[in-house]
């Protein structure tokens, strides 16, 4: 305080803030100025950082009031010790104290984080799996349990994939745990598909790891084949339809053609041929036409059973009416069996299944053979079978002559044919609450069976 005392005798005259400039040590200016700031840092990732910078503030205008007010040196500095004293004592809990308790109090922040981030993996949807730089796997949630199983310790080539090693092909471990974030598809032995997106994670211990996220994504790539199928069928059918519509067209057409030249004088005989051509192509168009017909409406689900009590014999019996007539170079042959009951079924759709049953009957057999239709009661159903003597269907095709625009391998007697007969068929039985089914053998015929529930 000398230097302060010689100040005051050379300049009497000097002003209030001349004093104050130089009334207090360098220690309680450090205290009054420099601390408060220190508090602050130590507070501003806190949310109290407000309310330290507001203490730290009121602890300056604190210091400038004193230092202002009091002109005796010692007396200001001793006020400003007890006032830096006060203002600590408040602080103190908002500023974080010690190192210690700060250092506690972000590792309860970091637990925190993290317990937060386990919550949300474990409630997700999809399967995660936190992999470290050993290929080891460190965390699966609930979900990648119930796909994989635990796997927690294992090597995750192993575990997921049954390989020995790791496989650079498949695995992007490497490129991940540098900063990259990679995106595939993984093909499982059993058929199963995943998306799999894998991204840099850096786990508790700072570890860099792997966080993959496994979306299972099987069913969608089954309905992407499905539309690929669907794409091609409705291009073949677009085909087919095309050709079948053009050829019975085209017949007609010049059979009309050649009926109207007038210079050319037809027998009866001649003119009964092709009258009769004209018959089966219209007969051929129309039973397009209504297979056509029938699909979409089963498609889009308006032709619903009507039903009603029915006696098979005579649905059999009208259809094959129809049928021989259109069809008059085949043998038809029926056996029922007595006390035959009835069945609960539309009579209509029916007879469609039988009139596509016997269409594929005559077109894979040849003129003079014989096609027996039977019908029996198995337990609590009615079973119709339909049998030709015609060239047979390949054992790897029985599976497949119910599905809509498969045509067989199979050389056909008649040419033509959309591959929807059977389909409607099938699908028309089955609503039914029936079943369907082939059997044949190559060279000797086929048997086509169909069930009903009997009343």
């Amino acid at each position: 305080m000398v230097g302060a005392t010689s100040c005051f005798e050379c300049c009497p005259d000097a002003t209030k803030v001349s004093r104050f400039r130089f009334s207090l040590p360098p220690s309680v200016m450090r205290s009054l100025f420099i601390n408060p700031v220190v508090h602050v840092r130590q507070a501003h990732r806190t949310r109290r950082a407000a309310i330290a910078a507001i203490a730290a503030f009121g602890a300056i205008l604190a210091g400038v009031f004193l230092m202002s007010a009091v002109h005796d040196a010692a007396l200001s500095a001793v006020l400003g010790t007890v006032a830096l004293a006060c203002l600590g004592a408040v602080i103190g809990p908002f500023t974080g104290g010690n190192e210690a308790e700060w250092i506690r109090y972000l590792e309860t922040l970091v637990r925190t984080e993290r317990d937060r981030l386990l919550a949300i993996l474990n409630t997700m949807g999809e399967g995660v799996a936190i992999i470290g730089p050993d290929y080891k796997i460190r965390f699966m949630n609930p979900s990648m349990l119930r796909e994989f199983g635990d796997g927690v310790g294992s090597y995750c080539y192993k575990h997921l994939h049954g390989f020995d090693e790791p496989c650079d092909e498949m695995c992007r471990l490497r490129e991940v745990i540098i900063g990259s974030t990679e995106r595939s598809e993984y093909h499982f032995p059993d058929g199963r598909i995943y998306e799999v997106v894998s991204s840099p994670f850096a786990d508790s211990d700072q570890v860099s790891c792997m966080l993959a996220t496994f979306r299972n994504i099987t069913h969608q790539k089954l309905v992407e084949l499905e539309l690929v199928k669907l794409n091609q069928l409705k291009s073949e059918l677009l085909s087919n339809v095309s050709h079948e519509l053009r050829s019975p067209l085209t017949s007609i057409k010049g059979i009309i053609s050649s009926l109207l030249q007038e210079d050319i004088g037809w027998d009866n005989e001649s003119r009964k041929m092709l009258l009769i051509g004209m018959s089966e192509e219209t007969d051929r168009l129309a039973s397009l036409v209504t297979n056509l017909l029938n699909m979409s409406k089963l498609d889009a689900g308006v032709w619903g059973p009507e039903r009603d009590r029915c006696s098979v014999p005579e649905i059999v019996t009208e259809t094959l009416e129809r049928q021989k007539w259109v069809s008059k170079d085949h043998i038809f042959e029926t056996e029922f069996a007595p006390d035959l009951p009835e069945v609960f079924a539309d009579s209509n759709q029916i007879k469609q299944v039988l009139i596509n049953l016997l269409e594929n009957a005559v077109a894979y057999s040849e003129e003079g053979t014989k096609i027996v239709v039977e019908a029996k009661r198995i337990n609590n159903e009615v079973e119709v079978t339909v049998s030709d003597q015609g060239v047979g269907i390949p054992p790897g095709e029985l599976e497949k002559i119910f599905d809509k625009f498969y045509r067989g391998t199979q050389k056909r007697r008649r040419p033509g044919g959309t591959g929807l007969g059977l389909a409607i068929g099938r699908a028309i039985v089955l609503t039914h609450g029936g079943r369907i089914w082939a059997e044949s053998e190559i060279g000797r015929g086929s048997t086509f069976h169909f069930t009903l529930p009997a009343i």
